[in-house]
């Protein structure tokens, strides 16, 4: 599977980016500050766990968020983790004065 199949929604309601894999969710709640986004927790399914879903995940919702020109601060560990290990990739949606 590749990041043109993942349909990443955002659920105003309860404030979390969300799909479905086989019926199961991943999400990422965040909230809101003008044109920044907390990116605050991360959750998979236990069954996907164990697949490239997460990092799949994470990069479908980066490469959306920055498309529509959001800048990011990612406080959930699972997200900043990869925030580092992409840092080249996407430094340029940190805000000014946030380092990882």
């Amino acid at each position: 599977m590749n990041e043109e199949n993942l349909n990443i929604k955002k659920n105003e309601l309860l404030r979390q980016f969300e799909h479905r894999v086989d019926g199961k969710l991943i999400k990422v709640e965040y909230s809101e500050q003008g044109k920044n986004i907390f990116l605050t927790r991360f959750e998979i399914d236990k069954s996907l766990e164990s697949s490239n879903f997460k990092d799949l995940f994470i990069k479908s919702l980066l490469d959306k968020l920055s498309d529509e020109g959001h800048l990011v601060v990612p406080t959930c560990p699972i997200v900043a983790s990869f925030f580092k290990g992409h840092r080249t990739d996407y430094r340029h949606l940190l805000p000014a004065g946030i380092n990882l």
